[in-house]
């Protein structure tokens, strides 16, 4: 019974190494943790440092790199403005031919073409441009007529926007509307209703009266 005794009071001093020999040996293992991790941090903190520096440089390259570029480029520059003056040609001033229009002149003595029907006594369209040709001073024909189709078209125009023309020593060129009114058939004499309308009225001047009439 005295051996029993004895072997219970043992077991815990043996509990206590065991303890003890696991504190110890796990002790050493922190400490390489700790060491691994400021290796690791070092690590890291040198590249981070290796980095800035690459980084750093690199602005230093592109600058130079710029300033080279910078300097070609006025080269550049010149050679192009070179030949943009050679190739430009010289400015060749292109000689304008004027044609000279001759003038009407009119003559001494206006000479006043006579028609050829004597029995009206009515001027031909070509008959009216050759005595407005020799009355008036035109060097030829076509000119006369050119006038006469200009002058025409001028009193068309004006007659057909309402304006009235007056012709100096002639007279008075004018549209004018009419009223319905109630007229007499010259065939068979009876009534007729004579709708308004429009006609061209000329009414003559007292100076073309005195000179023809």
């Amino acid at each position: 019974m005295a051996t029993k005794k004895k072997a219970t009071k043992r077991k815990p001093a043996a509990r206590k190494k065991t303890a003890m020999k696991t504190t110890a040996r796990k002790k050493p293992a922190a400490k390489k943790s700790a060491k691994s991790k400021s290796s690791t941090r070092k690590k890291t903190a040198a590249k981070k440092t290796t980095r800035k520096s690459t980084a750093a440089r690199k602005p230093a390259r592109a600058k130079t790199t710029a300033s080279k570029m910078a300097k070609k480029k006025p080269a550049a520059s010149k050679k192009m403005a070179a030949k943009k003056t050679a190739k430009k040609p010289a400015a060749t001033v292109k000689k304008v031919e004027v044609k000279q229009v001759a003038v009407p002149v009119p003559p001494k003595k206006p000479v006043l073409v006579k028609p050829k029907n004597t029995a009206t006594n009515q001027y031909t369209q070509s008959e009216l441009f050759d005595c407005i040709q020799n009355y008036c001073g035109f060097n030829s024909r076509k000119e006369a007529k050119e006038f006469y189709e200009s002058f025409a078209g001028m009193l068309h125009a004006s007659l057909k926007g309402g304006f009235k023309i007056p012709l100096p020593g002639l007279g008075k060129l004018q549209v004018r509307r009419t009223k319905a009114r109630m007229g007499i058939n010259p065939a068979t004499r009876e009534p007729i209703k004579i709708p308004a309308k429009k006609k061209v009225a000329f009414t003559a001047n007292k100076a073309l009266k005195e000179a023809v009439l």
